[in-house]
């Protein structure tokens, strides 16, 4: 391809959005509210019908949305990159250990991120599922779209088995240090050190969660999905139908429970059923936004202009994002939302997206790459920061 596709570009930039959004409900302030319902979405005071609104919003459009997307668009960047590397003559075995670099020092960074910053990284996720498929990369697309419905299929096993348990009662979280708690800057980064084994260990055990989808994202490279939408339309639709019925039978209900129409105690049910069928939307969304651009033909019309250039910097938004939570949710910096209702959550994240979303366009504006993707590309393919033609390259 000529031209840079702009989906995926305006999905990841879109999908930075709804991570801003899951998390600072999830990691970012954790509080105990008294009075107030509705703990699993960020909390709703009693008599808002903001909090209401926002609580069900987040249920239909928030959680586990964002997440598998962009795992959809990690699996189709392998998929580029690999078709990239059979274009520049790179045999199999060279462009095997492309990936890896690649993939490896994604992992690393993701490490840094980890326990330096955010122990809710999910970059070393990513990281090591672009490693396996990097090694998967000579497999038949028959074999890798069986491999993708059988973890597909495996997360929603996992799911129902997690909502028969807390149907029984059963809790599975993990017990997080209240934000309140993070007084100076040295109590928020040691218990982040500390918990960032934990959250390790856990970043590995998601992989056959978020594999399944980025291997729908790399078949969908292979197969020019994204390229030619009218000649993949029937996919498309079904992907999207999917999800719009992930939404409408587990995000509305799950809404509605947690905003107390019904006994909230179901609410689990609902969160561990979404934990695994909320992995469908991944593809779907992109689906979505896939066949409303078709008539783009690939050029970005100025309301699209800054959505497409977060997206072109997705790994420095994403960083960018935990900074600014930092310093804007912590109690040592700004102290925002410790005691707020979900919609003040959402307005919250909202504009620390937003912020990301500016920095993003002015360095379009300017030709300027991502901090951490120039980093990234340089460190992966050397001085040039480019992938060369193996013979080249090599000679």
């Amino acid at each position: 391809m000529n031209q840079r596709l702009i989906v995926p570009d305006l999905a990841r930039g879109l999908a930075l959005l709804g991570i801003a959004m899951a998390n600072i409900s999830t990691a970012w302030i954790i509080s105990d509210i008294p009075g107030a319902y509705g703990e699993s979405v960020g909390w709703v005071h009693p008599g808002s019908i903001a909090d209401e609104i926002a609580a069900i919003f987040a249920t239909m459009f928030v959680h586990v949305r964002g997440l598998p997307m962009f795992s959809t668009l990690l699996g189709f960047g392998v998929g580029l990159i690999t078709m990239s590397l059979a274009r520049k003559n790179y045999p199999a075995k060279k462009a095997r250990l492309v990936l890896v670099k690649r993939y490896g020092i994604l992992a690393l960074f993701g490490v840094a991120h980890m326990f330096l910053i955010f122990n809710g990284d999910i970059m070393v996720t990513y990281g090591l599922c672009g490693i396996i498929m990097g090694l998967l990369i000579a497999v038949r697309t028959k074999i890798l779209r069986i491999i993708a419905y059988c973890l597909i299929g495996f997360t929603i096993f996992m799911s129902l088995i997690g909502a028969v348990g807390a149907a029984f009662g059963a809790d599975m979280t993990l017990p997080l240090e209240p934000t309140s708690s993070f007084t100076t800057p040295a109590d928020y980064f040691i218990n982040n050190a500390l918990w960032g084994f934990v959250y390790l260990i856990n970043a590995v055990a998601a992989i056959p969660y978020l594999l399944g989808v980025m291997l729908i994202g790399f078949i969908w490279a292979r197969e020019g999905v994204l390229v030619d939408v009218n000649a993949h339309r029937r996919t498309l639709l079904t992907w999207s139908w999917l999800t719009v019925a992930v939404i409408v039978l587990i995000g509305i209900p799950w809404g509605l429970f947690s905003i107390g129409e019904f006994s909230e105690s179901f609410s689990p049910v609902f969160i561990a059923l979404n934990q695994g069928f909320g992995t469908i939307t991944g593809p779907g969304i992109l689906a979505m936004i896939a066949l409303a651009t078709q008539r783009l033909h690939n050029t970005v019309p100025a309301v699209l202009y800054p959505f497409v250039a977060l997206g072109k910097r997705s790994m420095s938004g994403y960083i960018m994002q935990s900074i600014l939570f930092i310093i804007t949710v912590m109690p040592f910096g700004l102290g925002l939302g410790l005691e707020s209702g979900v919609a003040m959550k959402l307005l919250i994240a909202t504009g620390i997206w937003a912020v990301t979303l500016i920095l993003a366009t002015i360095l379009e504006a300017t030709n300027t790459p991502g901090p951490f993707e120039w980093a990234h590309r340089h460190l992966s393919y050397g001085k040039t920061g480019r992938l060369e033609p193996y013979t080249i390259a090599h000679a």
